[in-house]
């Protein structure tokens, strides 16, 4: 039986996996046995879009402290492995996990500075710091490019085709570690420290440093995706790092199902797809997405994953979210002693 303080996907049972499992071998046979170069370029947006938006929910998914600064870690480690790449000759193969790592200690820096603020103060530091990179990304114009940016990057494989293969193999690695850092006992107590973190930390449970860590897994993992978007459209400009780069990617992991991990992937990967369908009325694309985004989140305030769980298993899903059982904060700060 599952015990209650455990994380659940979309309805508690092995949905929300089957779902993303599909998606992901749905695109691998698009990549082998599909011709249109077009199609392959815009599965690897929706996987990158999948990635950030998996990527902040980690965090901030199961604290609901709102990071309105990913884009500065998506930009950091585009930045980064692209002047690796450029400078030094690395492979994209080293140069992505390197310039990963350099969000991921950006992050640390920035958790450890943020993460004592509490509410919309914490969103608002992010949201800044974001801000910040934005400019710089102009001010240091000799090496970032200024607005043109850095172009003429190496692509992975030279194919479209074997970039989207790549794409998911990073994608698929980064929501395996995502998922295992959920159901561990970190994410145990960083469930805590969303429904009462004193009494958490009455319990001897080290939330500050937890929320660090998963703030820097974050990063890092944002990072991948960021390395991945420099390396596959074979360029990176300052959009990388732009707030509406921010709120894109809350708004996706916030319509998919907070705290999840599986919704925001797959609400993001299906909202590019259907971003890019709506070309057919370009004149009108920006204003219909706006509209789609605006109503779904009307709609569904809990997200698309708790709508799925009351269809499925009305029952146990009464809640909304995962893990929204009143007494379940209980359980999450015992399992976690």
């Amino acid at each position: 039986m599952r015990r209650p303080g455990r994380p659940t996907v979309f309805d508690g049972r092995s949905g929300g996996y089957l779902l993303l499992v599909m998606a992901v071998l749905a695109a691998v046979a698009a990549a082998c046995f599909g011709t249109s170069i077009y199609l392959h370029e815009v599965l690897i947006v929706a996987v990158l879009h999948a990635q950030y938006a998996a990527s902040w929910d980690l965090f901030s998914g199961p604290t609901e402290l709102d990071n309105f600064g990913h884009a500065l870690f998506i930009g950091m480690a585009a930045y980064g492995s692209a002047l690796l790449g450029r400078h030094l000759g690395l492979s994209p193969w080293l140069s992505v996990p390197a310039g990963a790592v350099a969000a991921a200690l950006l992050g640390a820096a920035i958790g450890g500075l943020t993460l004592r603020l509490r509410g919309p103060y914490f969103s608002l530091a992010t949201l800044a710091c974001a801000a910040v990179g934005f400019k710089l990304a102009y001010l240091l114009s000799g090496v970032t490019g200024g607005e043109e940016g850095l172009s003429g990057l190496r692509s992975f494989t030279g194919e479209a085709r074997s970039d989207l293969l790549v794409c998911l193999l990073f994608f698929s690695m980064s929501m395996g570690a995502m998922l295992a850092f959920q159901r561990s006992r970190r994410g145990l107590i960083l469930r805590a420290t969303r429904h009462n973190e004193e009494a958490a930390q009455a319990c001897g449970l080290d939330t500050a440093r937890c929320k660090v860590e998963a703030f820097t897994l974050s990063g890092f993992l944002a990072g991948i995706g960021g390395g991945l978007h420099g390396h596959t459209q074979m360029q990176v400009n300052p959009e990388l790092l732009a707030g509406s780069l921010c709120v894109l990617v809350v708004l996706l992991a916030t319509i998919g199902g907070r705290g999840t991990l599986v919704g925001p992937a797959l609400a993001a990967a299906t909202l590019t797809l259907v971003n890019e369908g709506l070309r057919a009325a370009e004149p009108y694309r920006a204003l219909l997405f706006t509209g789609l985004l605006i109503a779904l989140v009307c709609l569904f305030p809990d997200g698309l994953a708790a709508a799925v769980r009351r269809v499925v298993g009305p029952g146990r899903a009464a809640a909304g979210r995962a893990g929204a059982h009143p007494h379940d904060h209980e359980h999450d700060i015992r399992e976690a002693s």
